[in-house]
């Protein structure tokens, strides 16, 4: 019994056996080969996966982030679209399109070239008529002219002079229907062709 005693290892000899035990396992687990995608996530330390163990690639588009791709175009849009309205109304709306008699707005108006040479039958020329017809002016005489804004309701008229120092003695603008005026223009003395612009109220 006392020789079985006395043959003990010693403390070194244990530490050093426990030391080979361990490398030798060590190296026996490190033999173990680990199949592709057998590790679970969990057994991965938290955060310790980098963007360049990643292939980015083959992650897919995350549920929210879809919508980034879309979103500055979908704010360009939405402002295109308010941009467009005032108060929730087309600026479409804002604009008097009515040809009534008390609508309040401009109804129509033409600037006449008045000449000697001006056609004595109705000529068509360029203009404003709310009605969206034509414009058609003639010469009656000298400084006398008539104008229609056909199929506009209004017998209101005022009339300005395209020339300085013109429109005296019995100048003036005169109804004679819906729409249609005649228009005399002369100088201190007499008529006479002068160029007016008329605008129909």
């Amino acid at each position: 019994m006392r020789r079985l005693l006395d043959s003990r290892p010693s403390p070194a000899m244990v530490v050093a056996l426990i030391a080979l035990f361990v490398a030798l396992g060590g190296s026996g687990y490190a033999s173990i080969s680990i199949k592709n995608g057998s590790l679970p996530g969990k057994k991965l330390k938290r955060n310790s996966v980098t963007g360049k163990q990643v292939k980015e690639s083959t992650l897919a588009t995350v549920g929210r982030a879809r919508n980034a791709d879309t979103a500055g175009t979908a704010i360009t849009a939405t402002r295109a679209a308010n941009a467009g309205q005032l108060d929730g109304l087309s600026r479409s709306d804002f604009v008097r399109r009515g040809c009534g008699p008390d609508t309040g707005q401009i109804k129509g108006i033409v600037t006449v070239t008045a000449s000697p040479t001006f056609s004595s039958t109705f000529t068509e020329v360029a203009g404003y008529n709310c009605s969206g017809k034509t414009i058609e002016v003639r010469r009656l005489s000298m400084g006398r002219y008539e104008i229609r804004f056909n199929d506009n309701p209004t017998t209101e008229a005022v009339m300005t002079p395209r020339e300085a120092g013109a429109f005296a003695h019995e100048s003036g603008v005169f109804p004679e229907a819906a729409g249609s005026f005649q228009a005399n223009t002369s100088t201190a003395v007499a008529f006479a062709d002068v160029s007016f612009t008329l605008i129909a109220l």
